[in-house]
């Protein structure tokens, strides 16, 4: 069999044994190069040019939006933790009076979610779970996909390392929302940070208002393209009297699409994140969900 193993950055250092295992097998092998940036990211093209029989995918559960007529297999590299770091968060939880939290983790800790919610449960807190739009498991938060979070409850708890899946929550409206350590146990209370994002896409919403020229950004990535989305975008803008056009790629890089320096903003229908790193772009980046927000503040202003 021709398999095509494929790594996220952090993982890429195991590569040389699961190949290794794999041709002892009498599999060929090979190892994907480029930079992997998810489930969504799956490598079509490389796949089909090898003529792969399969691909394995590591680091990540299956992703809803994926179909790229090759078979996948998700290797998700669970990461054991002591889930009793959970203890201090836990205990403030119960000496706040909350007796119910929504929690989500992701994909390295999701065989440990009934443990999780076993610690809460000692303390007397029930724990609730959700299965989001894309998620591949119930109580999985994704960095684009943060609907595993919308629980109807006051508190919520994102059990992850770092903040990029946490940040994911700034859709939920009137919780308070808890980033935890599953490390160390450290938590914070996130909603300042939430808040900061909206402000800055409120004010990159701002700025594209007086835009007259627009691109519209389409990714190839399986998971990730939204070629109808854009085309929709393209005709609603100019039926708004704008010009827009719409810019391909597999990567979308900000240095690569500034050297068109006749678009006054852009629309977004990639990875809703990409937007997280507003400052990268010279030109105002809004997600192609805003952009009715836009029409509409065009709209108005005609009356």
């Amino acid at each position: 069999m021709r398999i095509l193993l494929q790594f996220p950055e952090g993982l890429k250092r195991h590569a040389l044994g699961y190949a290794e295992r794999l041709e002892q097998e009498g599999n060929e092998v090979f190892l994907l190069a480029r930079a992997t940036y998810g489930a969504c990211d799956l490598p079509a093209e490389e796949a089909k040019a090898l003529k792969a029989d399969k691909i394995v995918h590591f680091g990540h559960c299956s992703f809803g939006k994926a179909d790229i007529g090759v078979p996948v297999e998700y290797v998700p590299f669970g990461i054991k933790i002591d889930v009793a770091v959970l203890d201090d968060f836990a205990t403030m939880l119960k000496k706040s009076g909350i007796r119910r939290v929504g929690i989500a983790t992701t994909a390295q800790h999701i065989g440990q979610l009934s443990e999780m919610k076993a610690l809460f449960a000692k303390h007397g807190i029930e724990a609730l779970t959700k299965r989001g739009r894309l998620s591949g498991h119930e109580g999985q938060v994704l960095g684009c996909d943060a609907s595993a979070l919308d629980i109807e409850v006051d508190n919520i708890a994102i059990i992850a390392d770092g903040m990029f899946h946490a940040l994911a929550a700034m859709r939920l409206e009137g919780k308070s929302v808890y980033s935890v350590n599953p490390y160390s146990g450290k938590w914070k209370m996130i909603n300042d940070e939430l808040e900061k994002i909206k402000k800055r896409e409120i004010g990159s919403l701002a700025k594209a208002y007086d835009a007259k020229v627009f691109g519209i950004l389409v990714s190839t990535k399986t998971g990730q393209f939204g070629l109808g989305a854009a085309e929709g975008a393209k005709k609603a803008i100019e039926k708004a009297g704008r010009k827009a056009y719409i810019l391909v790629a597999n990567e979308l890089r900000a240095q690569d699409i500034d050297n068109f320096m006749f678009f006054d903003a852009y629309v977004n229908s990639a990875c809703p994140r990409m937007i997280d790193d507003t400052a990268s772009f010279r030109k105002p980046i809004i997600n192609i969900g805003m952009l009715k927000e836009l029409i509409k503040m065009w709209n108005a202003k005609k009356r």
